[in-house]
């Protein structure tokens, strides 16, 4: 089996559109890929501020990318950023229940589409139960701090393998040390991963 291991951030465009693509690629490979989900959080902020010029510049050059007149994507302009640790440790659990990228998928709509704040607990638990996670394990999970060291580490890891950017991905054979895999910076289409994926 093929393994994916992703890391992402929920307020990054490209992020968005490779959850996509892995969703699109998944549904291929008819159970011979697995994706797992890592956190790593770009703008590492309490509550919400206002998106940098820079940060709307790359939002708009996101926005001409083939994928988003495909998928018929309706962005909403962000008027805020925020924290978004509560997502990206509500979707590693889901990695536990086969749910990582279907959760990660929804809260990328919920931000871009719905622009709700994915940083709202009350929030993160609908769409979480909307995709079928299990509510009461994950807030436990939560309370007894595990998955906060878990994407601690996650961020710790993404700086070793020394990726620049995102989405950042590693590609490889499941079981297999993670340095055999293929370390692979910045966001992939369909026909390119197929590519790079072994055969």
């Amino acid at each position: 089996m093929i393994q994916i291991q992703i890391w992402a951030d929920f307020e990054c465009p490209y992020c968005y559109f490779q959850t996509i693509v892995l969703e699109n690629l998944q549904a291929k490979y008819q159970g011979r890929l697995e994706i797992v989900w890592r956190a790593f959080e770009l703008i590492p902020v309490e509550g919400q501020v206002t998106p940098s010029q820079s940060y709307k510049d790359n939002f708009e050059t996101a926005k001409s990318e083939p994928i988003v007149l495909k998928e018929g994507l309706e962005f909403l302009v962000p008027t805020f950023l925020t924290y978004t640790w509560l997502a990206q440790e509500s979707v590693y659990f889901a990695n536990s229940q086969g749910l990582s990228l279907k959760l990660a998928r929804a809260l990328f709509d919920a931000f871009f589409l719905g622009g709700l704040d994915i940083s709202s607990e009350e929030v993160v638990m609908k769409i979480a139960s909307k995709v079928g996670l299990d509510i009461q394990q994950l807030r436990q999970a939560l309370d007894n701090g595990k998955l906060t060291k878990q994407v601690m580490a996650d961020e710790q890891e993404f700086k070793t393998y020394g990726f620049q950017g995102l989405p950042a991905m590693l590609i490889g054979e499941k079981n297999f040390s993670p340095r055999s895999f293929m370390p692979i910076t910045g966001y992939k289409t369909l026909e390119e991963l197929l590519e790079i994926l072994p055969k």
